[in-house]
Parts: C-alpha cells; structure tokens; sequence
C-alpha cells in the first residue's frame, strides 16, 4: 500500500521486510530498486561464474524463469545446456532462493509504478543472463 502523503514510501510491512526499524525512516521505491538491482547484479556475476565453471557457454543467453507448475527456476527457450542449468540451479536452494527473491523485488518495483493501471495481461518475471550481464523483465 502506497502511502497517500508521499508517494516514493511504502508501508510498514515492506519497512520490516528490508529490516527498517519504527524509529527509522520509511522504506521508498527508489530503495527498493537499488537493492533489486544490485542483488540481480550479484545473482548474474554468481551465475555467470557457475557457468563457466561448468563450461556453459554464453552467448547465447540463458532465460530463466519460475516453472508454473512448481517451486523451481526453468530455462525458457532453447539452449544447448537446459537440462544441466535446471539441474544445477534447483539443486541449489540458495539459488532459487535469491531468484525468488528478485522476482519479489522486482513485482514490488512494478507493482509500484504501476499502481492503478491494468493492462489486462498476466505478467512473469525473467531474468535474462547474457555475457554483457543480467537483465530482468516481465513477459506475458
């Protein structure tokens, strides 16, 4: 919920989540997307390292998404090494963890600036790993 005075702070369900105490200052959007983009940016070199050490290749890009049928991460589309990533990446709880973690974030983000406005279209998160670095968006 969107406080009615000032629009960049969130409520205090979202203040505890960031771990904000009562006597401190408000959580606001712009932190909110700060703290999304550089976890997405930590989550992508923490990727990116565990391909390599695996010898997946980049280019091309990896596009994750969470599987609709489950609690876990999928590639979508093709690429050569699939299979190896979704084993590699639900085999790790931390992993799933963290991409849940960003899709929330990033929700919260849009959420946010969004606020009242229905395209009519179910939206989902993905996370684009590329060799220039991570990408986060929404698709239909």
């Amino acid at each position: 919920m969107i406080d009615q005075v000032d629009h960049r702070k969130l409520d205090d369900g979202l203040a505890r989540i960031f771990g904000i105490g009562p006597q401190e200052a408000g959580v606001n959007l712009d932190a909110i997307r700060a703290k999304a983009a550089s976890n997405l940016a930590a989550y992508g070199k923490l990727l990116a390292e565990l391909f390599a050490r695996h010898a997946i290749e980049l280019p091309p890009a990896v596009h994750l998404q969470w599987w609709p049928e489950g609690s876990r991460i999928r590639v979508a589309g093709e690429h050569a090494s699939k299979e190896r990533i979704e084993v590699m990446l639900n085999g790790d709880g931390e992993l799933v963890e963290e991409f849940k973690e960003l899709e929330l974030l990033h929700e919260i983000v849009r959420s946010t600036e969004l606020a009242g406005v229905d395209d009519g279209s179910e939206q989902h998160f993905n996370i684009g790993i590329t060799s220039s670095g991570p990408i986060a968006f929404f698709s239909a």
